[in-house]
């Protein structure tokens, strides 16, 4: 058993994303109070819903130890096509319906190929993300493309109290993944793949089908930061999502407490970490940050976060175990 000390400490390690969040935001306002005004907080938080959206797809992933290298272009290629089909005269619900069909599909596939072909999650994902960009590029014909249906910018735009809608359309999302992820047998069988796939295939857990469905899952949350993002900019163009988001949603697991090892992550900490992501991004930008350096500091978090992460995990095991 661990002593009062170390489970005190163990406490601590697990609360680090949130006392992050509210040091960064003691900092701020210090150096910057525009960076923390009521205003700003708002912009951060709506900032930060398609993060958190994509994040909770990787952290389903990265829990099992793999990788989703095509989320980011995946979320472009699905607004392309939801609004190339609304130009189409398809309809908004029908647009929905295929494009959460096809990212399901998608997801599908990396998993077939990664479960049963035994191909590392990050070639499979890799060339899916190459294919996804060259179909992105052939679906938006039209370069730029305009959404104006009532129902997206009633989501998207429109606030009540102040704060937009997406923002609460965002918060049933992530209380879904809460409940999906700590309430059902996808979620438990998750945390044991991520813990020990061995132990966990002894266990009668079927490996090899939910490796499949996991990948599945990261393909509903795709489609889901897509309409977050059609929702929000009802200027839709092959550039919207991509390398930036993902580089985005990735921080925020990492920072959010998810191990890159597997195992080990949460909702909760995940969410906390898009809103650090939104708040430096948002920060920097007040301080006059060049744009261009933007994924020069983003770049430096991730690895920042990953060699916090590895000493995190190897004090946790520390933590665990018994006293001598």
């Amino acid at each position: 058993m661990m002593s009062s000390h170390n489970l005190m400490t163990k406490r601590v390690l697990d609360l680090s994303p949130l006392l992050l969040l509210i040091a960064l935001m003691i900092v701020f306002a210090v150096v910057d109070p525009r960076v923390v005004s009521s205003q700003s907080l708002i912009n951060i938080v709506a900032q930060a819903t398609p993060i958190a959206v994509l994040a909770l797809g990787a952290l389903i992933v990265l829990l099992t130890g793999g990788i989703d290298l095509a989320a980011g272009v995946g979320v472009a290629f699905c607004a392309v096509l939801i609004a190339s089909l609304v130009d189409a005269g398809f309809g908004l619900p029908a647009s929905l319906a295929i494009g959460l069909a096809v990212m399901v599909f998608v997801g599908f596939i990396n998993g077939v190929v990664i479960a049963l072909l035994k191909i590392p999650p990050f070639v499979t994902t890799l060339a899916a993300m190459v294919v996804l960009q060259g179909t992105t590029l052939a679906v938006a014909s039209k370069g730029v493309l305009m959404l104006k249906d009532p129902v997206l910018r009633f989501v998207g735009i429109e606030r009540t109290f102040g704060m937009p809608h997406v923002v609460f359309a965002t918060l049933m999302i992530i209380l879904g993944a809460g409940v999906l992820m700590r309430m059902t047998r996808f979620g438990l069988r998750t945390y044991a793949l991520g813990s020990d796939a061995s132990a966990a295939e002894l266990a009668g857990i079927p490996v090899t089908r939910h490796t499949i469905m996991i990948y599945a899952v990261s393909g509903l949350f795709v489609f889901l930061t897509a309409v977050v993002m059609i929702s929000r900019v009802p200027v839709v163009t092959p550039n919207i999502g991509g390398t930036t988001l993902l580089l985005d949603a990735i921080a925020a697991t990492v920072l959010g407490g998810t191990s890159i090892f597997g195992g080990r992550g949460t909702v909760w900490g995940t969410v906390t970490g898009a809103l650090i992501v939104s708040l430096l991004t948002t920060a920097l930008r007040i301080f006059g940050t060049d744009p261009s350096s933007l994924e020069l500091y983003k770049g430096a978090i991730i690895m920042a976060a990953l060699l916090a992460d590895t000493g995190m995990t190897l004090a946790k095991a520390r933590l665990m175990e018994p006293a001598r």
